[in-house]
């Protein structure tokens, strides 16, 4: 579900258009309580603009899970583009629980023409089947209108191998968690027949994930999650708990329902957002979903089957022999007891000390990522299998004395090497305490599970995990731009770019804005930063340095860009900067070849295209390999070396007396 305050969502947020839940308005859910089956903290601002606030528009997203990918391959075949237009059978002999309009004037958008009045009501489908038997059906507690699509659906689940093969593995999972969703919905007094929302959404698979991000049994996108409460981290995101997601769903639909008034309406924009909804009615001047899902782009195409699907899906449900469904055995029910766990608890000990698998355990807290309670301050609930919490709270209690790990809060631009380092054992190891996944950044701020270790001994720092060290000891140097800035309460610190850093992490972790760290550095605010990157930065006082790892004006050594200090620098790193005069009708390649120098550094150093003729007299500078000039057999042809080049002025070390400052001084 996808919803946005402010920005809508796509799906059950106020977003762009998609589908239901997930596709929506993102959510990114971290709710404020560290106990994934604690109380939730929906935003109630967002859930405002939701059911009655101003929204704009999102992009359709949509569900993708094995039976969800074959269902969308069926629907190719069911409703090829050339039958898009499809017509409404309404035998005259079914019921139409939804108010009938087809005697009451209708509204249509300015420019298009009304449909044209049906003709007498069909009691057969498009294909000659007899449609007469729709009439026996129990309804379910949703309005249900026996649309064209609806129809094809039903005929699709109850005569189709494909379609009965899809609703056979739903039907049987859902047994699992249905008695526990009907009961929320029911208690938030919603149609309990909006479960099928979640068969189509997901297929009843609380980790289910789509290609866009949508994640659980009722796919809310990220920040949708977070509007609605749900907590989301490395560690847990209740997106996949079926209680905690299940309530959001249901008040998300409620907003929903609030602000439409209609459930096809509300259905329609849990899946595309009730953002693209409101401009189709807005647009259509009709908020009949029913008359939307026909006008040429009203509403998105999976939009205009979405509805049908959960209605046909919600019908078969209510008619399991009518269907052929009900030999179909549902799974068990998965409920469980809840225990108070410690932070950073294996799934594994919980287990162990319940006497059941590790696996059982896991299915019933599909939420924890890691299978470990998050490494939290707080104790964690966990689900157990029902009759085992009483003697599984006391081998916990006891597992808790003797739990070898402790939790540790990654500094902002620590590597996982580094925490490794201090915590004297090995990022191997902390790979598989955490769970961590090859190419996740683990970033300033995270919470990590380490080995305990004794809290006065001394860290081992070296090379590779001290940024204040080098292998030869000496201070790494630092190439600053040449304009020069004072600030009399700022404190100037160095930080090693890390993997996925962006400026705007940068800045917000200094406390500082990305303008600022652009001019600070020459940095292309459209460009990536890149890995080994060193950024001097101003830090204001408000600024807490001991969270992240910085290089003090003591730990490096800063060069200005331009000057003889630059140069020399380079002269040591085994390159020679030398200045040569042209022959008339030579190139910067010629040149460059006879200093053991490849052409695209002469033409980075030189500006121009390496086979460029050259005039008479023109200088080139050349930075050769090795503290010798050119190679040996060109030495005669360098004996008039041009002036030495001009080198800007460098300007004062920042410790130096005062200088002009090139930006005002901060209060």
């Amino acid at each position: 579900p996808a919803a946005k305050p402010p920005p809508p969502a796509s799906k059950p947020a106020p977003q762009a258009a998609k589908s239901a839940p997930a596709k929506p308005a993102a959510k990114n859910a971290s709710s404020k309580s560290s106990t994934p089956r604690g109380p939730r903290i929906p935003e109630s601002a967002a859930r405002r603009a939701i059911a009655s606030g101003p929204t704009y528009d999102e992009t359709a997203l949509g569900a993708d899970t094995p039976e969800l990918r074959a269902l969308a391959a069926a629907e190719r075949e069911l409703f090829p583009p050339s039958q898009r237009d499809l017509s409404s059978p309404w035998p005259e002999e079914l019921p139409f629980p939804v108010a009938a309009t087809d005697d009451k004037p209708r509204v249509h958008a300015s420019g298009l023409p009304p449909a044209p009045p049906p003709s007498a009501p069909p009691v057969t489908s498009e294909s000659g089947k007899d449609l007469a038997w729709l009439a026996t059906l129990n309804l379910p507690d949703l309005p249900v209108r026996w649309d064209g699509r609806v129809v094809r659906y039903l005929e699709f689940f109850k005569d189709d191998p494909r379609g009965r093969a899809t609703f056979t593995l739903w039907h049987r999972r859902s047994g699992r968690y249905i008695a526990q969703v009907r009961r929320t919905l029911r208690n938030k007094s919603l149609p309990e027949d909006l479960a099928a929302l979640a068969m189509i959404e997901s297929g009843f698979t609380p980790t289910a994930r789509s290609p866009v991000g949508a994640l659980g049994m009722w796919q809310f996108m990220a920040e949708t999650g977070k509007i609605y409460g749900l907590m989301q981290d490395r560690w847990a995101d209740q997106r996949m708990n079926v209680t905690i997601a299940t309530e959001a769903a249901a008040d998300h639909l409620s907003d929903l329902h609030r602000r439409f008034g209609s459930w096809d309406l509300a259905m329609a924009a849990y899946n595309m957002g009730y953002g693209g909804v409101l401009q189709a009615v807005r647009r259509y001047n009709t908020n009949d979903y029913w008359a939307l899902s026909k006008l040429e782009g009203s509403l998105p195409w999976e939009t205009t089957l979405y509805v049908p699907k959960i209605l046909a899906a919600a019908v078969v449900s209510r008619n399991l022999a009518a269907f052929g469904f009900q030999d179909v055995q549902q799974d068990a029910a998965l409920e469980g007891e809840e225990v108070m766990v410690a932070p950073g608890t294996a799934l594994a000990t919980v287990a162990q000390a319940c006497g059941t698998t590790t696996k059982e355990v896991e299915a019933l807290n599909t939420e924890l990522r890691a299978s470990r309670t998050p490494p939290s301050t707080e104790d964690w609930r966990v689900l157990v299998p029902a009759g085992k919490a009483a003697g599984c709270s006391a081998s916990l209690a006891k597992a808790r004395k003797e739990a070898p790990t402790e939790h540790y809060t990654v500094r902002f631009g620590e590597t996982l090497e580094q925490v490794a380092q201090a915590r004297r054992t090995t990022a191997a190891k902390l790979v598989d305490l955490n769970a961590i996944q090859p190419g996740e950044v683990i970033r300033g701020g995270t919470v990590l599970i380490v080995p305990k270790m004794d809290p006065n001994a001394p860290a081992v720092a070296d090379a590779k995990t001290d940024p204040k060290k080098s292998a030869s000891n000496d201070k790494p140097a630092v190439i600053v731009p040449q304009d020069l800035f004072v600030y009399p309460d700022r404190k100037r610190v160095f930080y090693r770019v890390q993997v996925a850093d962006t400026l705007k992490d940068v800045a917000t972790a200094f406390k500082v804005g990305t303008d600022e760290l652009r001019r600070w550095n020459d940095i292309d605010p459209s460009a990536r930063l890149v890995e080994g990157m060193t950024l001097q930065v101003f830090a204001p006082p408000s600024c807490d340095l001991s969270q992240m790892v910085v290089l003090g004006e003591s730990d490096v050594h800063t060069i200005v860009a331009g000057t003889e200090e630059f140069f020399r620098h380079w002269e040591e790193k085994g390159r020679r900067r030398t200045v040569v005069t042209a022959k008339a009708g030579e190139t910067i390649e010629q040149i460059g070849r006879r200093f053991g120098v490849s052409p695209a550094l002469m033409e980075r150093i030189n500006r121009r295209g390496r086979r460029e003729t050259l005039s008479e007299g023109e200088r080139v500078v050349v930075w050769s390999p090795g503290p010798s000039a050119p190679l040996a057999a060109d030495a005669p042809q360098l004996a008039a070396l041009a002036k030495p080049p001009v080198v800007p002025e460098r300007t004062p070390p920042l410790d130096s007396a005062p200088a002009p400052s090139l930006l005002p001084a901060l209060p």
